[in-house]
């Protein structure tokens, strides 16, 4: 009997890599670091989980689609709104003509977008852990006609102020985004617990760099360090902000990465820990069992 071809372990991509297997190695300029498209490609490359290094916003028009986020399933039909932030690990497990408005934005670009983090980031808390919403009509109209007006703007020839035009359309969006979580906020109270002050700053640079960093840092200190605060004030910041403490969104990143080494590549466990920077194989088993409750072996081998 022959032996199924073995699953690769994560992909990486960043938006030209995506634009490159897309067959389209024509952009330049504003078109590699924008990408929109009105329909849902079928790309080899996300059978299997992978990342990219960019923020994309969609919304689905006909058929439907099941992806993975960050392991966890979720259905995409007419007027799902979905938003995924950059390095989430995503693949398309099934696909029945679907077809979506999609805008995808490298990350470089996303940070001269001109928005207030401030205002906004209680919404997008809610919005990165449930990254897919059901929209009306006229709310799926409204965000799809925006993303309409960034593909003329970037499709035509640039212009003096095209960037600018476009910055403040990916505003835009991304407000009506905050919106809509707002309002299904105002609807269920119970979810608006996000506090709002200037730790978000903080928040934000430890996210980046803990994105970068998370395969070779567990320690809160190193964190602490890059930042030039202490790991105590560092701590009550994210714990403050965010309601989870610097070590459980660290452990958070880890275990993601091992669950998805486990399940999707043909790596050995002791090749996993060695890949996440452990120093053998038992360190790594008792990390994995101590955040999940159940060893690599067993998680290997559930249906989780």
């Amino acid at each position: 009997m022959d032996k199924p071809a073995p699953k690769p372990p994560i992909s990486q991509y960043s938006l030209n890599e995506l634009i490159a297997l897309s067959g389209d190695d024509s952009r330049r300029g504003m078109q590699s670091e924008c990408l929109t498209a009105d329909s849902q490609s079928d790309l080899e490359a996300f059978h299997f989980p992978c990342r990219i290094d960019a923020l994309i916003i969609g919304i689905g028009t006909v058929g439907e689609m099941t992806i993975s986020y960050n392991l966890q399933e979720f259905r995409l039909r007419k007027n799902t709104m979905f938003f995924c932030t950059p390095n989430t690990i995503l693949q398309v497990k099934s696909m029945q003509g679907f077809e979506s408005h999609v805008v995808v934005i490298s990350s470089d670009f996303m940070h001269s977008i001109p928005i207030n983090l401030h205002d906004l980031m209680p919404a997008m808390l809610q919005q990165v852990g449930n990254p897919c919403v059901q929209l009306d009509d006229a709310e799926s109209s409204s965000m799809r006609e925006i993303i309409g007006l960034i593909e003329q703007e970037v499709r035509a020839p640039e212009q003096p102020y095209s960037r600018e035009i476009v910055r403040n359309l990916l505003s835009s969006i991304i407000y009506k985004i905050a919106n809509i979580r707002h309002n299904a906020l105002a609807a269920r109270p119970d979810e608006a617990k996000a506090p709002r002050d200037r730790s978000e700053a903080y928040f934000r640079q430890f996210m980046e760099l803990l994105g970068e960093n998370y395969r070779r840092q567990r320690s809160v200190r190193f964190y602490a360090q890059q930042l030039c605060i202490t790991p105590k004030y560092l701590s009550t910041l994210i714990k403050r902000f965010s309601g989870s403490s610097v070590s459980e969104w660290i452990d958070r990143y880890v275990i993601l990465e091992a669950k998805t080494l486990l399940k999707h590549s043909h790596m050995s466990i002791q090749e996993i820990a060695y890949s996440l920077d452990f120093p053998n194989q038992s360190f790594f088993g008792s990390y994995f069992k101590r955040v999940t409750g159940m060893s690599p072996t067993q998680y290997k081998g559930s249906d989780l």
